[in-house]
């Protein structure tokens, strides 16, 4: 028995002693530096060294050790010149001390950056059969050569010069061009850079015959009138987009990717496979939105692509949101020997906006030619609409126009731009006589510009302006009249709530101007913030003609189906918030 009692002391007196050391082990074991970093000398480059040093990086961690912090600070000077160096800065002077006795500890990097490299001399040479047969092309290319003598030697400008060189080659005429070498002798010690690339064109490719691969439910001939490139031109990725282009707008395919093998040793009446991927020949679809300008949303959509069994195409639709009713179709007929689409529709509309109601008829056929990026079309339009407001004013107007348009594309991706331009003008002649009480002519022009990126930002500006001559809003239909306010035109305002006061609603004008600036930042490749303000209004006559502005700010997507816009914006005549939601560019 006593040896029993002695073994369940001792086991008491174990479980406490280790029950002690586990609670005071935690208050003796050494806590975790924390430690700041703080950079001076380095001018507009701090933020990149914040980016990018893992000194800076590391500094939020709660696992790191003292002797981990003392290796990063050892290591930030070498870190440092060689970020330093992208931008042009090979002799920059860098003093990295920790002071422990600061709470928290801070680690110091004190930086003179001393002169940044100058490009001295650019050596750009060609070998292939643009050296042979195009030194015009070697001229204007050498001439196109975006980082010249005296510029700052930076890494992503010369990255940047020699991807921009090879592109304009592969583009057109050398789709297997390479850079053969490329080499940037810096001298530290007078601060220069002699740059040299060697360029390889290869051959010259020309195009074959298309080659379609896909193709089960539509005409062979339908596609190959909508081919711009003869056999025998000369290469061109331009070409080849153009004919992707051209075959999707169609509505019959679901894609199509035009290509060439590319093969130095077959470049002449290289084929152009056409992949193809169809569309069905009906389609019912149905579905449910939402606007910020009008609300819920539902539609209903009926395509028929081998309507009364030719290759024409049906596309007819219902829709139907809080203040509109929509029912129309479109039937567009096989392209013309001369490439341009015809087409003819008709639509009855129901419209309620700003105390202001229209039942609207639509008639009308066009031409649309095929180049997208100089694109024309010409139309001619019966248009007929009985207004009301309130329950007393009733007015029927009608017309008759014919319209030209010219719509000029400059942009680096049609569906989702990103850089670029676009440019349109619009003429519509209407004279008087059977239909058109008073003879009357309708202009307008658009113009967007997405800048290039400077850094993280981006400019957009917008501008448009119009205005109908000859005739008044009493007889002209809405429809040709103008007015304005919602998602893409003057944010801060309601859908076209800003035009001609009359009875208590709003109504369209004969003349009116929209103007809009922007500035995104790109947080990341997909996302980016924006900043911006609108301003622009209807009115009758450009005299009193007075512009509404709205400002705010906004959140930017890259989505696959272009630019997603979510903004906040602030009347500032209504001294009222709204919110805005909207895709890609435009009026």
């Amino acid at each position: 028995m006593p040896r029993v009692t002695i073994y369940k002391h001792s086991a008491w007196r174990f479980l406490l002693c280790s029950l002690l050391i586990a609670l005071y082990l935690p208050f003796t074991s050494e806590a975790a530096p924390s430690y700041t970093v703080s950079i001076s000398g380095a001018d507009s480059y701090t933020s990149l060294l914040n980016e990018h040093l893992d000194l800076a990086k590391r500094s939020k961690s709660e696992d790191i050790s003292e002797e981990e912090v003392q290796r990063l600070v050892a290591v930030a000077p070498t870190q440092v010149r060689s970020l330093l160096a992208t931008e042009g800065y090979f002799s920059p002077v860098v003093n990295a001390t920790l002071d422990q006795q600061s709470t928290p500890w801070t680690a110091r990097l004190n930086i003179e950056l001393g002169a940044p490299i100058k490009i001295e001399s650019v050596d750009i040479s060609f070998s292939g059969d643009i050296e042979q047969k195009n030194p015009r092309r070697i001229e204007q290319l050498r001439e196109n050569w975006s980082l010249k003598n005296g510029a700052t030697f930076r890494q992503s400008a010369w990255d940047s010069a020699k991807g921009d060189l090879l592109k304009a080659m592969l583009n057109r005429d050398y789709p297997a061009a390479t850079v053969a070498h490329s080499e940037a002798r810096i001298d530290p010690a007078t601060n220069t850079a002699a740059l040299v690339v060697q360029v390889n064109s290869g051959p010259a490719f020309t195009f074959g015959e298309l080659e379609i691969v896909g193709l089960n439910r539509y005409s062979r001939t339908m596609v190959e009138k909508l081919n711009p490139i003869k056999p025998g031109e000369r290469y061109s990725q331009e070409k080849l987009n153009e004919l992707q282009a051209r075959v999707q707008d169609t509505g019959y395919f679901r894609s199509a990717f035009a290509t060439i093998e590319v093969n130095p040793e077959h470049p002449h009446n290289v084929p152009i496979k056409l992949d193809l991927t169809e569309n069905e020949r009906r389609r019912l679809s149905l579905g449910l939105g939402f606007s910020t300008d009008n609300g819920a949303r539902a539609q209903m959509k009926w395509t028929d692509r081998h309507f009364l069994g030719k290759d024409w195409r049906l596309e007819s639709q219902l829709r139907a949101d809080r203040d509109n009713r929509l029912l129309g179709g479109d039937v567009y007929l096989p392209t013309l020997e001369n490439d341009w689409r015809p087409s003819v529709g008709a639509n009855y509309e129901y419209t309620n906006s700003s105390g202001e109601a229209n039942d609207k008829f639509r008639t009308g056929a066009r031409l649309i030619s095929p180049d997208k990026r100089n694109e024309s079309i010409v139309g001619v339009a019966f248009l007929t609409d009985r207004q009301r407001i309130g329950d007393v004013y009733s007015n029927n107007r009608e017309a008759l126009i014919a319209s030209y348009t010219y719509t000029m594309r400059r942009v680096n991706n049609l569906i989702s731009p990103t850089r670029g331009y676009y440019a349109s003008l619009e003429l519509g002649v209407g004279p008087g006589g059977v239909v058109n009480k008073k003879g009357l002519v309708r202009t307008v022009g658009r113009a967007t510009w997405l800048s290039p990126s400077y850094g993280r930002f981006q400019a957009v500006l917008r501008g448009q302006v119009g205005q109908v001559f000859g005739a008044n809003s009493d007889t002209v239909p809405s429809d040709l009249l103008f007015r304005t306010g919602g998602d893409q035109t003057v944010r801060g305002y309601g859908y076209n709530t800003l035009g001609v006061a009359q009875d208590g609603a709003i109504v369209g004008g004969t003349v009116t101007a929209v103007v809009s600036a922007e500035v995104i930042y790109s947080v990341t490749p997909e996302w980016g913030a924006a900043v911006f303000t609108d301003a622009g209004n209807a009115a009758d006559s450009w005299k009193g003609f007075r512009l509404a502005q709205g400002s705010g700010v906004g959140a930017r997507w890259r989505s696959p189906i272009g630019p997603v816009n979510l903004d906040l914006a602030y009347g500032h005549d209504t001294k009222d918030l709204r919110l805005h939601f909207s895709i890609g560019y435009g009026f």
